[in-house]
């Protein structure tokens, strides 16, 4: 209850550049980018059998998921999730919600074929417990492996999970596109950088115009949230 009144406040204090997420990753919460112009939204969330059906296995294994994970956010479109090779990530039961890579790297990528018209900016947010390698970008069924214009950790803290108590981050990675025509399509792809990685979820926002980054700098986040910390603090000796 501690850590999840104090995510709440954090994400209060950053109210005017973003507004809360609609749905919350297990651990921690993913934060909406305030995107003006038109907009779109796809996001993964409690990850396991029940939602999507069995996908991985346990251990080694190279096998293709049987199918791509569906967006499961309300008011999502129709962006996917999928494994595209590696020996890692099979999805576990209800009571783990976790996307598990017990072995060495998985690679992975969101894929959207329906994107906004006039595409300017895509945001991508993961949440994991592991490094995970800087995402790119590819557009039109291309390789073009863009790299992101702008990073930030949004979260760190140590949440317990169903393997145990685990260091838990939030990354967020934004693309400029206002210099590519007619993206028709496109692909955020991303690897699992070690062993025993737990994946909660994450969320993918694009949007016809670009004015600037649209994700806080870490410094900022963390004096924010330390206005968080303040908050509860005050919360606390009134009661």
């Amino acid at each position: 209850m501690k850590n999840h009144t104090f995510r709440i406040l954090a994400a209060g204090a950053l109210a005017s550049l973003f507004t809360a997420s609609a749905h919350a990753v297990s651990y921690g919460e993913f934060l909406s980018p305030a995107l003006t112009g038109a907009t779109g939204t796809d996001g993964w969330f409690d990850l396991n059998t029940t939602n999507f059906g069995p996908h991985g296995t346990f251990g080694t294994t190279t096998a293709a998921w049987p199918s791509a994970l569906d967006s499961n956010q309300t008011g999502s479109g129709d962006a996917t999730w999928d494994k595209l090779s590696g020996t890692s990530g099979y999805l576990t039961s209800s009571a783990s919600n976790v996307l598990y890579s017990p072995n060495s790297l998985g690679t992975f990528t969101v894929t959207d074929t329906t994107p906004v018209a006039d595409l300017a900016t895509v945001i991508f947010q993961v949440s994991s417990t592991g490094d995970t390698t800087a995402p790119s970008l590819d557009y039109n069924g291309g390789d073009q492996n863009l790299a992101p214009a702008f990073s930030s950790l949004l979260f760190s803290g140590t949440v317990v999970t169903a393997f145990g108590p685990a260091t838990q981050y939030i990354w967020a990675y934004q693309w400029d596109l206002t210099a590519i025509d007619s993206i028709t399509s496109f692909g955020v792809t991303w690897n699992t950088a070690e062993p025993h990685n737990l994946t909660f979820g994450a969320r993918l926002d694009q949007s016809s115009a670009f004015t600037g980054s649209a994700i806080p700098e870490p410094s900022t986040f963390t004096a924010l949230a330390g206005l968080g910390v303040l908050a509860l603090a005050a919360t606390r000796r009134r009661r």
